[in-house]
Protein backbone atom coordinates (compact mmCIF):
# COMPACT_ATOMS: atom_id res chain seq x y z
CA UNK A 1 0.00 0.00 0.00
CA UNK A 2 1.15 3.54 -0.81
CA UNK A 3 1.76 6.37 1.63
CA UNK A 4 2.04 10.11 1.12
CA UNK A 5 5.50 11.20 0.01
CA UNK A 6 6.19 14.85 0.97
CA UNK A 7 7.91 16.44 -2.01
CA UNK A 8 7.66 19.66 -4.01
CA UNK A 9 6.15 19.07 -7.45
CA UNK A 10 3.36 20.23 -9.73
CA UNK A 11 1.33 17.11 -8.97
CA UNK A 12 1.60 17.67 -5.22
CA UNK A 13 0.24 21.21 -5.68
CA UNK A 14 -2.87 20.07 -7.56
CA UNK A 15 -6.24 19.98 -5.85
CA UNK A 16 -7.26 16.44 -4.79
CA UNK A 17 -10.41 16.76 -6.90
CA UNK A 18 -8.26 17.35 -10.00
CA UNK A 19 -6.35 14.14 -9.29
CA UNK A 20 -9.55 12.18 -8.69
CA UNK A 21 -10.97 13.39 -12.01
CA UNK A 22 -7.70 12.45 -13.71
CA UNK A 23 -7.90 8.92 -12.27
CA UNK A 24 -11.49 8.65 -13.52
CA UNK A 25 -10.34 9.67 -17.01
CA UNK A 26 -7.65 6.98 -16.89
CA UNK A 27 -10.38 4.47 -16.08
CA UNK A 28 -12.51 5.69 -19.00
CA UNK A 29 -9.57 5.53 -21.41
CA UNK A 30 -8.84 1.97 -20.29
CA UNK A 31 -12.43 1.01 -21.11
CA UNK A 32 -12.93 2.76 -24.44
CA UNK A 33 -9.66 1.51 -25.97
CA UNK A 34 -8.76 -2.14 -26.51
CA UNK A 35 -5.70 -1.74 -28.70
CA UNK A 36 -2.67 -2.93 -26.66
CA UNK A 37 -0.50 -0.10 -28.00
CA UNK A 38 -3.01 2.54 -26.89
CA UNK A 39 -3.40 0.91 -23.46
CA UNK A 40 0.37 0.75 -23.09
CA UNK A 41 0.49 4.47 -23.94
CA UNK A 42 -2.04 5.16 -21.16
CA UNK A 43 0.14 3.30 -18.65
CA UNK A 44 3.21 5.23 -19.83
CA UNK A 45 1.30 8.49 -19.44
CA UNK A 46 0.59 7.60 -15.80
CA UNK A 47 4.28 6.83 -15.27
CA UNK A 48 5.06 10.23 -16.83
CA UNK A 49 2.72 11.92 -14.35
CA UNK A 50 4.50 10.05 -11.57
CA UNK A 51 7.80 11.33 -12.95
CA UNK A 52 6.49 14.91 -12.89
CA UNK A 53 5.25 14.33 -9.33
CA UNK A 54 8.67 12.90 -8.32
CA UNK A 55 7.08 9.62 -7.25
CA UNK A 56 8.02 7.53 -10.27
CA UNK A 57 9.96 5.07 -8.11
CA UNK A 58 6.94 4.40 -5.90
CA UNK A 59 4.71 4.11 -8.97
CA UNK A 60 6.99 1.60 -10.68
CA UNK A 61 7.26 -0.51 -7.50
CA UNK A 62 3.48 -0.65 -7.29
CA UNK A 63 3.16 -1.52 -10.98
CA UNK A 64 5.77 -4.22 -10.54
CA UNK A 65 3.60 -5.83 -7.88
CA UNK A 66 0.53 -5.47 -10.09
CA UNK A 67 2.35 -7.28 -12.90
CA UNK A 68 1.96 -10.50 -10.93
CA UNK A 69 -1.81 -10.03 -10.75
CA UNK A 70 -2.08 -9.01 -14.40
CA UNK A 71 0.08 -12.00 -15.34
CA UNK A 72 -2.42 -14.29 -13.63
CA UNK A 73 -5.25 -12.58 -15.50
CA UNK A 74 -3.36 -13.05 -18.78
CA UNK A 75 -2.82 -16.78 -18.18
CA UNK A 76 -6.46 -17.27 -17.16
CA UNK A 77 -7.77 -15.53 -20.28
CA UNK A 78 -5.35 -17.39 -22.57
CA UNK A 79 -6.37 -20.79 -21.23
CA UNK A 80 -10.10 -20.33 -20.80
CA UNK A 81 -11.16 -17.87 -23.52
CA UNK A 82 -10.78 -19.62 -26.87
CA UNK A 83 -11.31 -17.68 -30.05
CA UNK A 84 -9.80 -17.51 -33.51
CA UNK A 85 -6.95 -19.63 -34.80
CA UNK A 86 -5.47 -22.24 -32.46
CA UNK A 87 -1.77 -21.57 -31.90
CA UNK A 88 -1.03 -24.65 -29.80
CA UNK A 89 -2.48 -26.76 -27.01
CA UNK A 90 -1.14 -27.00 -23.49
CA UNK A 91 -1.59 -30.76 -23.64
CA UNK A 92 -0.47 -32.04 -27.08
CA UNK A 93 -2.97 -34.11 -29.04
CA UNK A 94 -0.58 -37.08 -28.97
CA UNK A 95 -1.07 -37.47 -25.23
CA UNK A 96 -3.58 -40.01 -23.98
CA UNK A 97 -6.82 -38.91 -22.29
CA UNK A 98 -5.81 -35.23 -21.86
CA UNK A 99 -4.51 -34.80 -25.42
CA UNK A 100 -5.80 -31.59 -27.05
CA UNK A 101 -7.01 -29.96 -23.83
CA UNK A 102 -6.64 -26.23 -23.16
CA UNK A 103 -6.08 -24.85 -26.66
CA UNK A 104 -4.26 -21.50 -26.79
CA UNK A 105 -5.85 -19.35 -29.48
CA UNK A 106 -5.01 -16.08 -31.14
CA UNK A 107 -8.09 -14.43 -29.67
CA UNK A 108 -7.31 -15.70 -26.17
CA UNK A 109 -3.78 -14.33 -26.25
CA UNK A 110 -4.91 -10.96 -27.60
CA UNK A 111 -7.77 -10.68 -25.11
CA UNK A 112 -5.42 -11.65 -22.27
CA UNK A 113 -3.00 -8.88 -23.23
CA UNK A 114 -5.86 -6.35 -23.40
CA UNK A 115 -7.29 -7.31 -20.00
CA UNK A 116 -3.86 -7.30 -18.36
CA UNK A 117 -3.07 -3.84 -19.70
CA UNK A 118 -6.49 -2.58 -18.67
CA UNK A 119 -5.86 -3.76 -15.14
CA UNK A 120 -2.52 -1.96 -15.12
CA UNK A 121 -4.17 1.21 -16.44
CA UNK A 122 -6.85 1.18 -13.77
CA UNK A 123 -4.45 0.37 -10.92
CA UNK A 124 -1.62 2.67 -12.01
CA UNK A 125 -3.38 5.91 -11.04
CA UNK A 126 -3.78 4.98 -7.37
CA UNK A 127 -0.11 5.12 -6.32
CA UNK A 128 0.26 8.55 -7.94
CA UNK A 129 -2.76 9.93 -6.07
CA UNK A 130 -1.94 8.36 -2.72
CA UNK A 131 1.73 9.31 -2.77
CA UNK A 132 1.11 12.94 -3.78
CA UNK A 133 -1.99 13.74 -1.69
CA UNK A 134 -2.44 14.01 2.05
CA UNK A 135 -5.28 11.77 3.34
CA UNK A 136 -6.88 14.76 5.08
CA UNK A 137 -6.97 16.63 1.75
CA UNK A 138 -8.78 13.71 0.15
CA UNK A 139 -11.36 13.87 2.97
CA UNK A 140 -11.85 17.61 2.45
CA UNK A 141 -12.24 17.20 -1.31
CA UNK A 142 -14.79 14.41 -0.90
CA UNK A 143 -16.79 16.24 1.80
CA UNK A 144 -16.69 19.88 0.67
CA UNK A 145 -16.63 19.46 -3.11
CA UNK A 146 -18.30 16.12 -3.79
CA UNK A 147 -20.60 16.38 -0.74
CA UNK A 148 -19.83 12.86 0.41
CA UNK A 149 -20.96 12.27 4.04
CA UNK A 150 -18.02 12.85 6.35
CA UNK A 151 -18.32 9.40 7.96
CA UNK A 152 -17.90 7.62 4.62
CA UNK A 153 -15.04 9.87 3.56
CA UNK A 154 -13.28 9.33 6.88
CA UNK A 155 -13.70 5.54 6.68
CA UNK A 156 -12.24 5.57 3.16
CA UNK A 157 -9.15 7.54 4.11
CA UNK A 158 -8.73 5.69 7.41
CA UNK A 159 -8.59 2.42 5.48
CA UNK A 160 -6.00 3.90 3.10
CA UNK A 161 -3.90 5.06 6.04
CA UNK A 162 -4.44 1.97 8.15
CA UNK A 163 -3.18 -0.60 5.66
CA UNK A 164 0.30 0.93 5.14
CA UNK A 165 0.79 0.98 8.91
CA UNK A 166 -0.16 -2.68 9.18
CA UNK A 167 2.13 -3.61 6.27
CA UNK A 168 4.95 -1.72 7.96
CA UNK A 169 4.36 -3.75 11.12
CA UNK A 170 4.42 -6.95 9.05
CA UNK A 171 7.82 -5.96 7.66
CA UNK A 172 9.13 -5.12 11.14
CA UNK A 173 7.97 -8.42 12.64
CA UNK A 174 9.34 -10.38 9.68
CA UNK A 175 12.74 -8.75 10.08
CA UNK A 176 12.67 -9.47 13.81
CA UNK A 177 11.88 -13.11 13.10
CA UNK A 178 14.72 -13.33 10.57
CA UNK A 179 17.16 -11.81 13.07
CA UNK A 180 16.26 -14.69 15.37
CA UNK A 181 17.07 -17.21 12.60
CA UNK A 182 13.42 -17.94 11.86
CA UNK A 183 13.24 -18.89 8.16
CA UNK A 184 10.31 -17.48 6.16
CA UNK A 185 11.83 -17.82 2.69
CA UNK A 186 11.30 -20.64 0.23
CA UNK A 187 9.00 -21.65 -2.60
CA UNK A 188 6.97 -24.32 -0.80
CA UNK A 189 3.53 -22.73 -0.21
CA UNK A 190 2.70 -25.01 2.72
CA UNK A 191 5.95 -24.18 4.48
CA UNK A 192 5.44 -20.46 3.82
CA UNK A 193 1.98 -20.61 5.43
CA UNK A 194 3.46 -22.38 8.42
CA UNK A 195 6.26 -19.82 8.59
CA UNK A 196 3.85 -16.87 8.54
CA UNK A 197 1.64 -18.30 11.29
CA UNK A 198 3.80 -16.81 14.11
CA UNK A 199 3.68 -13.45 12.29
CA UNK A 200 -0.10 -13.39 11.82
CA UNK A 201 -0.97 -13.46 15.54
CA UNK A 202 1.07 -10.35 16.51
CA UNK A 203 -0.36 -8.50 13.51
CA UNK A 204 -3.91 -9.22 14.67
CA UNK A 205 -3.18 -7.87 18.15
CA UNK A 206 -1.39 -4.81 16.74
CA UNK A 207 -4.31 -4.07 14.37
CA UNK A 208 -6.81 -4.32 17.24
CA UNK A 209 -4.66 -2.06 19.42
CA UNK A 210 -4.28 0.56 16.70
CA UNK A 211 -8.01 0.50 15.96
CA UNK A 212 -8.72 1.02 19.66
CA UNK A 213 -6.29 3.96 19.77
CA UNK A 214 -7.89 5.46 16.67
CA UNK A 215 -11.33 5.28 18.25
CA UNK A 216 -10.02 6.89 21.45
CA UNK A 217 -8.35 9.71 19.51
CA UNK A 218 -11.58 10.32 17.59
CA UNK A 219 -13.53 10.65 20.85
CA UNK A 220 -10.94 12.98 22.41
CA UNK A 221 -11.05 15.27 19.38
CA UNK A 222 -14.83 15.52 19.39
CA UNK A 223 -15.58 13.38 16.36
CA UNK A 224 -19.22 13.71 15.33
CA UNK A 225 -19.78 17.12 16.91
CA UNK A 226 -21.40 19.91 14.91
CA UNK A 227 -19.66 22.98 13.54
CA UNK A 228 -16.64 21.23 12.04
CA UNK A 229 -13.89 23.61 10.89
CA UNK A 230 -10.67 23.13 8.89
CA UNK A 231 -7.22 24.57 9.35
CA UNK A 232 -6.66 24.81 5.59
CA UNK A 233 -9.35 25.35 2.94
CA UNK A 234 -8.63 23.83 -0.45
CA UNK A 235 -9.54 25.80 -3.57
CA UNK A 236 -9.14 25.20 -7.26
CA UNK A 237 -6.33 27.38 -8.60
CA UNK A 238 -5.06 28.29 -12.04
CA UNK A 239 -2.91 25.16 -12.23
CA UNK A 240 -5.97 23.01 -11.49
CA UNK A 241 -8.08 24.70 -14.15
CA UNK A 242 -5.27 24.28 -16.67
CA UNK A 243 -4.97 20.58 -15.80
CA UNK A 244 -8.75 20.11 -15.98
CA UNK A 245 -8.82 21.81 -19.38
CA UNK A 246 -6.11 19.45 -20.64
CA UNK A 247 -8.03 16.48 -19.21
CA UNK A 248 -11.22 17.56 -20.98
CA UNK A 249 -9.36 17.96 -24.28
CA UNK A 250 -7.81 14.51 -23.90
CA UNK A 251 -11.09 12.75 -23.10
CA UNK A 252 -12.96 14.47 -25.95
CA UNK A 253 -10.19 13.66 -28.40
CA UNK A 254 -10.08 10.05 -27.19
CA UNK A 255 -13.83 9.59 -27.58
CA UNK A 256 -13.74 11.06 -31.09
CA UNK A 257 -10.78 8.84 -31.99
CA UNK A 258 -12.54 5.75 -30.64
CA UNK A 259 -15.69 6.51 -32.66
CA UNK A 260 -13.50 6.73 -35.76
CA UNK A 261 -12.02 3.31 -35.05
CA UNK A 262 -8.69 4.42 -33.62
CA UNK A 263 -7.56 2.46 -30.58
CA UNK A 264 -10.15 -0.23 -31.30
CA UNK A 265 -9.29 -3.66 -32.68
CA UNK A 266 -11.36 -6.71 -33.49
CA UNK A 267 -10.61 -9.63 -31.17
CA UNK A 268 -11.37 -13.04 -32.72
CA UNK A 269 -14.24 -14.82 -31.02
Amino acid sequence: MMEYVPRRSLIHNLHPLTKLIWSLIILILALIFNDPWYLAAVVLSVVLVGLIGKVVKETLVYLGAMLLVSGFVFVFQVLFRPGGQVLFTVFPSSWLVVGGWLPVTEGGVLYGIVMSLRMLCIASAFPVILSTTQPRDIVMAMVDTLHVPFDYAFMFTAALRFMPVVMSEVSTISQAQRSRAYAVEGWNPIRKLQAFAPIAMPIVFIAIEKADRLGLCMDLRGYGSEGRTYLHVLKLRFLDWAALTLIIVVIIGSIVAATQGYGRIVIPQ
